[in-house]
């Protein structure tokens, strides 16, 4: 048996990227920018599952070809699912039916554990493809409030991050304006809710990751910012899909390399590195760490997401039929359901407030075809919105992921229980969002027939944080430093969603990136001095 501390390496670059996900594409495409000729690979456990590799699963315009690539992102589960995905939405599907649409979502395999109306996190999802989640995210990227801020960052270098998260996940807020739907709906939440509002947090058009063309809305997948890199043009870059992570590879707290298991050929080797980045999800990148030794006292623990509160309105002054100015084409939202179209009306954002409006609001019509209604209802056709309402959960340090140290996964890795519960201010603040949202939307109009406001399983936002989080001291309550560096270690970063510290209301894309930005240069700055100090020497 190879020895764990002194593998036969195989090969030798300067960075090993864990994930091919946002983040994970995010730290190549900043490295070999801030730093050319960086030799850099990124390995994905799952495969290549659209011809331009981490292509976003709405981007696909044959049907039978979207499910066969979300099929294959399926990763034990290579089956279609027998619920259709406008079960998570429609108004009239019975409760059962409904919460089990949001446990079998295209594209995505569960990993949760819990009965589906209680403790637990029933809905977890993950899925296995080069893209991982980016290939199916909803695409909102507002910046949080002050309120949901990280401290332990300088307040200049976060906002520099943002901007170029922004730029590498193509924002833009702008992409809808002059959608007639829109501004009506901007207008009445805006005369019901602005006043008094911080500027800049009125209700507005959600900043989106996607782009508005003749054939839809095209949403941004990991492709597009690995942009140039999947072309092959840089010598020093390779994406291996197909190739598991088995172990980060250490010695007295500095990463030698890693272990990985080529799936199709079934063969270990092992690859040094100066750096390793694990860009998994919330749930793998924490797995990793554990399978690897790594093992902080925060591992896996202040595991929170976003509760959700959610209903489905219909929209009064607009008439029937109206407020499609384009075809919706063939955009998906909350990753499984056609029925949350991201039409070209685009997204109504209303911002967090913590105490003040203690929730983060994202509204979006829905295509009235795509969900089943009454032959009253669909004779009146008025436009149809879904309103959803997410809170910041408060953050525990018992809500944890537990790892076995005998049995594996699917992949082989340690197996996985979640123990989460909503705290009494959780369910407190749920419940004001269930009368807000039933609130507001008589406001708009009045509820679907039949709808009342609901709290989705635990799980379901797919907005997992915490679990790798970043603080200001190696102090047991956080895993990683402002730099995203993991305490203990020389050279080993974690990036994700995981490594938010803070109780967020918002979609937390845009702000792992931003801090995926910020550790891709931190590496960068250390192997320029490391080059630095290497020519001092040769040069004395």
């Amino acid at each position: 048996m190879p020895d764990p501390l002194s593998p036969d390496f195989s090969e030798d670059v300067d960075v090993v990227i864990v994930g091919s996900g946002p983040n994970g594409a995010a730290y190549a495409r900043v490295l070999t920018e801030t730093r050319p000729c960086t030799r850099v690979l990124v390995v994905e456990a799952g495969p290549v599952v659209t011809e331009i590799p981490g292509l976003h699963m709405a981007n696909i315009i044959d049907d039978d070809e979207r499910e066969r690539a979300q099929i294959s992102c399926q990763g034990p589960n290579q089956y279609a699912y027998d619920l259709p995905a406008t079960s998570g939405t429609a108004h009239n599907a019975d409760a059962a039916q409904r919460s089990e649409a949001l446990v079998t979502r295209p594209g995505l395999f569960p990993v949760g554990s819990g009965d589906i109306d209680g403790d637990g996190f029933p809905a977890a999802q993950e899925s296995s493809n080069v893209g991982g989640m980016g290939s199916h995210w909803f695409g909102a990227c507002p910046r949080p409030s002050e309120a949901e801020r990280i401290r332990v960052i300088d307040d200049e270098a976060l906002e520099d991050a943002y901007a170029i998260a922004e730029g590498l996940l193509r924002v833009s807020a702008t992409q809808f304006l002059g959608s007639k739907f829109a501004e009506h709906v901007e207008h009445v939440l805006g005369e019901e809710l602005d006043a008094g509002r911080a500027p800049g947090r009125e209700v507005q058009p959600m900043p989106m990751a996607v782009t508005l063309t003749p054939h839809g809305v095209h949403r941004t997948g990991p492709n597009l910012i690995f942009d140039d890199l999947l072309t092959g043009a840089d010598e020093d870059f390779e994406l291996r899909p197909d190739t598991l992570c088995e172990q980060v590879l250490l010695q007295d707290g500095k990463v030698t390399g890693v272990r990985l298991r080529d799936r199709v050929a079934r063969r270990e080797y092992a690859v040094r590195a100066e750096y390793v980045v694990v860009a998994g999800d919330s749930l793998r990148t924490p797995q990793l760490l554990f399978a690897s030794g790594v093992r902080p006292a925060a591992l896996g623990h202040y595991l929170n997401e976003h509760p959700q509160v959610s209903i489905m309105a219909e929209v009064d002054g607009l008439g029937a039929d109206s407020g499609h100015d384009h075809e919706v084409g063939n955009s998906t939202a909350m990753s499984d359901s056609r029925a949350v179209a991201v039409a070209a009306s685009g997204v109504t954002w209303i911002p967090y407030e913590a105490e003040r409006f203690p929730f983060h609001g994202m509204l979006a019509q829905i295509d009235p075809d795509t969900v089943p209604r009454s032959a009253a209802d669909r004779a009146e056709r008025k436009p149809l919105i879904s309103v959803h309402f997410f809170a910041a959960q408060e953050l525990r340090f018992e809500n944890r992921l537990e790892f076995s140290e005998s049995e594996v996964d699917w992949l082989g890795l340690p197996a996985m229980r979640i123990h989460h519960t909503l705290s009494e201010r959780d369910l407190r603040t749920l419940e004001e969002g269930k009368s807000a949202a039933l609130r507001l939307s008589n406001v708009l109009g009045k509820p679907v027939d039949g709808e009342i406001p609901w709290i989705l399983p635990s799980g379901s936002s797919l907005h997992y944080q915490g679990t790798v989080r970043m603080g200001a001291a190696d102090d047991g309550t956080s895993v990683c430093d402002p730099s995203c560096r993991v305490w203990g270690t020389e050279n080993l970063y974690v990036a994700g969603n995981g490594v938010i510290p803070t109780e967020t209301a918002c979609n937390p894309t845009l702000t792992s990136v931003a801090l995926s930005v910020i550790g891709a240069r931190d590496i960068a700055s250390r192997l320029d001095a490391a080059s630095a100090a290497d020519s001092g020497v040769l040069a004395g």
